[in-house]
């Protein structure tokens, strides 16, 4: 094909795909609705890269763009470029704190990937395996649907965006006790706090599941890296219902992954500087980080380049033993969340439970270990059974699992032909799953966000009164619901199993003790929400969503109400009681 030739093809190309988006509605509507979203997502992006290029370059002593790696400089700049948003956050979180933070750092971003170009020309790994390829953009091609969403998974609206989305709120990073997990290290969450300030919560919530979707796509490429070219491994792993499901949601497994594969390459490749940079994003991501760390470097028998990382790590570290005396808050003190026995410790019912879809682990990626080769890779394995024994939720078993199922060994005809089934299978459980999650009326504008939301999750029409119902000054206490995201007023309330420790803050002595409590900590509303209908019959399900009050926390709080309530108002399915 001559060069004349290629280039009209292009241009006809590029014109009929122009005329086509065009001519068909909902590309546009979609465009109209999450355009701004993805912009900001994207250019948040680039903050990650320069931020992640630049304290890398620090480590390292040297900044030379044509150095840069994209993949791995965006996945350790996340949790980090998110620290400091909330090292920001401490003194003032609003649009134009968060908005210089931004421009500055993006700015740096595009400079870097400009001369990166400039330098080195980008280059995509190829991919010989064609049911690779597709199986690979069907899981991404139903992320894309989840993320074009807004956030309506119980994580997300109790924790993951309720805690920053409360930071916009409050105009500061405060300690928020009620929720349990806000003492968890929040590196990637805080890096939603210019999404919020900017765009809000809808519109905030989506550009941070397009910035994880990125993340996502970034830790592939570096999964990629460690299988040494082995595809099927990857599919494997991608496949993996409890990973793609959530590749279009603001949680922080697909990162942490990424971290870790990339800290097993620095290991292998003796690059102190990356080894820093590596634990330091892992610390700032998640506590499962540490004993995936501390085995890989014990294996790799490499010490050099850990204090740097720690120190840059343990941010939210010293800010737990400042505030609590307890740098691993919340584990280890009162009211502590149960981790453990969160599910029936059987395998099968890890591989595929109806009532936990988002955390099956399949088959694929089980399987995938069992061709492991290697030290690390066969330790971490012995980590994650011990680990399963304890019964958490799978997706702290996902990094001591990717790992080992990525450094496995090519599959031979037989078992390439049962890791294909497992895959094939795997994907139409994502497909049903996308489907069932309802984002295609958002697609094909036979929802608006709000009716999608009304839809999904049953809180959100509750949570709609008890705004109305509050002035704009108010700080209000939720009782009995802990998805606190769509909140527009400032509130407080329990995170996931957080019941015991709302009964705590309850159980005080007197009403008056309980009322000067309330009072001090500036509550001006408390919201009773009446019990929902149970979804699930699972007990662990329930205890997860529920925020069930002692006894004593229901007398004392009743009794408070009783004798300090000026005003009761009823809403849909909720109470609201104005304090004097």
């Amino acid at each position: 094909m001559s060069k004349i030739q290629r280039i009209v093809s292009i241009v006809i190309a590029l014109y009929l795909l122009l005329v086509l988006i065009d001519r068909f509605v909902l590309v546009e509507l979609l465009i109209r609705r999450v355009g701004l979203s993805v912009l900001i997502a994207l250019f948040e992006a680039f903050a990650i890269l320069g931020v992640g290029f630049a304290v890398r370059g620090a480590l390292a002593r040297a900044w030379r763009a044509e150095d840069a790696d994209l993949t791995r400089d965006f996945l350790l700049g996340y949790p980090v470029f998110g620290a400091v948003c909330f090292l920001t956050g401490t003194l003032n979180v609003s649009s134009w704190s968060m908005g210089i933070l931004l421009v500055v750092c993006g700015a740096g971003g595009i400079y870097i990937l400009v001369r990166r170009f400039e330098s080195r020309p980008p280059s995509m790994p190829v991919i010989a395996e064609p049911l690779v390829l597709i199986a690979l953009a069907i899981v991404f091609l139903c992320a894309l649907i989840a993320a074009q969403a807004p956030p309506s998974s119980l994580d997300e609206l109790a924790y993951h965006l309720a805690v920053p989305w409360t930071w916009v709120k409050e105009h500061r990073a405060i300690e928020l006790p009620l929720i349990s997990v806000s003492y968890f290290p929040l590196g990637i969450e805080s890096a939603d706090l210019p999404l919020l300030t900017i765009l809000g919560q809808i519109g905030g919530g989506i550009a941070s599941h397009f910035l994880h979707l990125g993340a996502a796509l970034a830790a592939t490429a570096m999964l990629f890296r460690l299988s040494r070219g082995n595809a099927l491994a990857l599919a494997a792993i991608v496949t993996t219902p409890a990973l793609a499901l959530i590749a279009g949601w603001s949680l922080v497994d697909w990162p942490l992954i990424g971290i870790c594969a990339i800290l097993v390459l620095a290991l292998d490749a003796g690059d102190v500087a990356t080894i820093s940079m590596a634990i330091a994003a892992g610390l700032l991501t998640k506590y499962t980080f540490i004993p995936f760390a501390i085995i890989a470097i014990v294996v790799a028998r490499r010490w050099r380049g850990l204090l740097p990382g720690i120190a840059i790590g343990s941010i939210f570290f010293i800010r737990n033993l400042i505030l609590t005396a307890n740098p691993i808050a919340p584990f280890f003190s009162a009211a502590a969340p149960h981790v453990a026995g969160y599910r029936a410790p059987f395998l099968s019912d890890y591989v595929f439970d109806g009532h936990f879809l988002d955390e099956s682990l399949g088959a694929s990626i089980i399987a995938a270990c069992t061709l492991s080769a290697g030290a690390l890779p066969w330790i971490l394995i012995a980590a994650a059974v011990l680990l399963f024994l304890l019964a958490p939720s799978s997706r702290i078993l996902l990094p001591f699992l990717a790992i080992p199922a990525a450094r496995s060994h090519r599959p031979r005809r037989l078992t390439r032909v049962l890791l294909g089934l497992s895959i094939v299978v795997q994907l139409f459980l994502i497909g049903y799953f996308v489907d069932r999650g309802g984002a295609f009326s958002l697609l094909s504008a036979a929802a608006s966000d709000t009716e999608f939301l009304a839809k999904q999750r049953a809180s959100f029409k509750t949570v709609q009164s008890i705004d109305v119902l509050l002035p704009a000054d108010a700080r209000a206490l939720v009782i009995g619901l802990n998805e606190t995201f769509w909140f527009a007023r400032r509130v407080r309330g329990g995170g996931n199993f957080d019941g015991p420790r709302v009964s705590r803050y309850l159980e005080m002595p007197t009403p008056e003790a309980l009322y000067a409590r309330l009072k001090n900590d500036g509550i001006t509303h408390v919201a009773v929400v009446a019990p929902a209908p149970a979804t699930t019959s699972v007990a662990q399900k329930v205890a997860e969503r529920e925020t069930a009050l002692s006894s004593a926390a229901q007398r004392m709080l009743a009794q408070t109400l009783d004798r300090y309530a000026s005003n009761v108002a009823p809403g849909a399915g909720a109470t609201v009681f104005t304090l004097r």
